[in-house]
């Protein structure tokens, strides 16, 4: 009897092993070679537009004179993000309410947005800056100089904590870096491995992959990498085998403890 109950508890210790990082995910080979942080990459490399994204544009005349007083305060007294020119009779509401409205367009798959007076203009591969001049020189025909502030509302991040917990993050700053996304998620979770920080970028079916090792202060420049819109932010776990393994072959040795009652019960 001793022996069955030894086997069993053998073959239960066996199975825990076997079981204990089963919700892992995106594990990599000992030996995989991941994409290495090259010194003359540009971190704050500008976003890029991409198809689906959300744009949020407002735009003005007078190179923005309504937008701000003579004191620097926001000004509400007109319909905001409108863009009006007495001079040719131009006036085109782009939102509702004040002047920090506007419209937001989402990127067509044929990589264009409709905006009105303007219609179809091509906005995948530009930057905000280069929409906001794009859209500046297109209306300086018929508006008395265009001021022209755009914005992306969509861009978000998957931070996943080691298979305890997951985020989707708003990139809301056009350069936002690693440590700004880990300190606005709580940091590195206690069941976290600083030290294996991985960095999933790219079309999904051949990604960029990079590893952070934040665990000693030589990781620091790479954790200043700025995140794009679609980055997959992956911690790995730190798995504490005794501890789990004890955990498992405490719950096996109950339940055997509660067959043995029940046979010696029987017996009797």
């Amino acid at each position: 009897m001793r022996l069955v109950i030894l086997m069993l508890v053998v073959l239960s210790s066996l199975y825990s092993c076997s079981t204990l990082d089963k919700s892992r995910m995106l594990k990599t080979p000992a030996n995989y070679t991941f994409k290495e942080f090259i010194d003359s990459v540009d971190y704050k490399e500008s976003y890029k537009i991409a198809i689906d994204d959300e744009i949020f544009i407002q735009m003005f005349s007078n190179d923005g004179y309504n937008i701000v007083n003579i004191g620097g305060n926001y000004r509400n007294s007109n319909v905001g993000g409108v863009l009006s020119d007495a001079s040719v009779g131009i006036g085109v509401g782009v939102g509702v309410g004040n002047q920090r409205n506007g419209v937001s367009y989402k990127v067509r798959s044929d990589s264009t947005i409709k905006v009105p007076v303007i219609g179809k203009i091509k906005v995948v591969g530009l930057t905000l800056n280069q929409i906001e001049e794009k859209l500046e020189d297109l209306l300086e025909s018929q508006v008395n100089s265009p001021f022209v502030i755009a914005r992306i509302f969509n861009r978000r991040i998957y931070i996943f904590q080691g298979g305890y917990s997951a985020n989707v993050f708003q990139l809301q700053n056009e350069n936002t870096t690693l440590f700004e996304v880990l300190a606005q998620t709580g940091g590195v979770y206690q069941e976290g491995n600083a030290s294996r920080i991985k960095i999933i970028r790219g079309e999904l079916n051949n990604p960029e992959i990079y590893l952070v090792d934040l665990s000693t202060i030589d990781g620091i420049k790479d954790a200043n990498l700025s995140m794009q819109a679609g980055d997959i932010v992956y911690i790995d776990p730190f798995i504490n085998y005794g501890a789990r393994i004890s955990n498992d072959i405490g719950s096996s040795l109950g339940f055997l403890s509660s067959l043995l009652l029940v046979y010696t019960l029987i017996q009797r």
